[in-house]
């Protein structure tokens, strides 16, 4: 943290509250069955679970605006569910966590995007993941609903400081209405964030985008192990996809930004030994990255406020978000 000024960048993430961000994303809901182990079954060498308890979390795109909202951030969310109890279930979630989903349009003809996860263990311990069942329909959304979708965006966008895709591949991102939303925000001076877990390449001439280090390999055809190489990668890459700026996560071995000029900075993962589960840590960094960006941060601040809050997230289980006060006492600790 000597780089940076600790007060400005307390700063920035209290004026988080100030900024309001449009996600635009495959939406999951992300059902917890929880139970504590009986007895062997009869019928096949497996479990009997007695249910404690279940829960529906948002995932995918949902779960990055829920990281946004609870770093203070103002949310519209925008996304596809179906016309089911999940659907409604989670719809009520994001509600509860004062996400606006005016812009989250049904489905008749698909169900909502389900994963569920079964958890056993007793009240004394860490409860682990026995099997996860994943409930998807992954073909393109109608022409009917990405028009919908262009045309919500297009009537709010005044409204908003920049604009997150969060691209599951749960058929939501065609490559017309991509190019069609990261042209409405460059044509109205928005900037827009990519995190996309199969299809970088679709989102050519975004702001930023936040490949992890398998998107970005896929996305260059190799896989990428030494510093050189993805130093090497990153490059063309960002120039192949006329973007602004690209960030890719490497886990332990932190993040390289690379920038306009062909600068490169790499900043050490924060408080990698304390790694508990990196479930979800995706969604934290880009979603810090782009209300640090809305606040007035310079691209390498808000860089290290998001390495800050990966480093906070990958401490806590399952699918988690992190708050204000939790950044800011860690950026006072000068973790980074």
């Amino acid at each position: 943290m000597s780089d940076f000024d600790t007060e400005i960048l307390i700063k920035y993430i209290k004026s988080f509250s100030q900024q309001e961000i449009m996600v635009i994303g495959d939406l999951i809901a992300d059902k917890f069955i929880i139970g504590d182990p009986e007895r062997l079954s009869r019928e096949a060498p497996v479990l009997i679970l007695r249910q404690k308890n279940e829960k529906i979390l948002p995932g995918g795109g949902a779960n990055a605006a829920s990281n946004i909202s609870s770093l203070g951030g103002g949310v519209n969310l925008i996304g596809v569910i179906g016309s089911d109890l999940i659907g409604k279930a989670l719809k009520k979630e994001l509600q509860n966590r004062n996400i606006k989903t005016d812009g989250v349009l049904q489905d008749k003809k698909r169900p909502t995007a389900e994963k569920t996860r079964i958890l056993a263990g007793g009240d004394q311990v860490v409860r682990q993941q026995v099997v996860r069942i994943d409930h998807l329909v992954t073909d393109p959304i109608s022409g009917k609903l990405s028009e919908k979708i262009y045309r919500y965006v297009e009537n709010n966008i005044n409204s908003v400081n920049g604009i997150l895709f969060s691209d599951y591949g749960n058929g939501l991102f065609s490559s017309e209405l991509t190019q069609r939303l990261i042209n409405l925000g460059e044509q109205n001076q928005v900037m827009t964030a990519v995190d996309s877990r199969y299809n970088l390449s679709g989102f050519k001439g975004a702001s930023i985008a936040t490949p992890n280090l398998e998107e970005a390999s896929a996305a260059c055809g190799k896989v990428l192990k030494s510093q050189a190489e993805v130093e090497g990668a990153g490059l063309k890459l960002r120039d192949k996809l006329e973007l602004k700026y690209l960030l890719i996560t490497q886990g332990g071995e932190g993040m390289t930004l690379f920038s306009p000029g062909d600068e490169i900075f790499h900043i050490p993962a924060a408080n990698f030994t304390e790694v508990f589960d990196v479930t979800g840590a995706g969604d934290t960094v880009v979603g810090t990255l782009i209300l640090a960006l809305a606040s007035g941060a310079e691209v390498k601040e808000a860089v290290n406020i998001a390495n800050t809050a990966a480093g906070i997230v990958v401490r806590k289980s399952g699918v988690a978000v992190v708050t204000p006060e939790e950044l800011i006492k860690e950026v006072v600790k000068g973790v980074s």
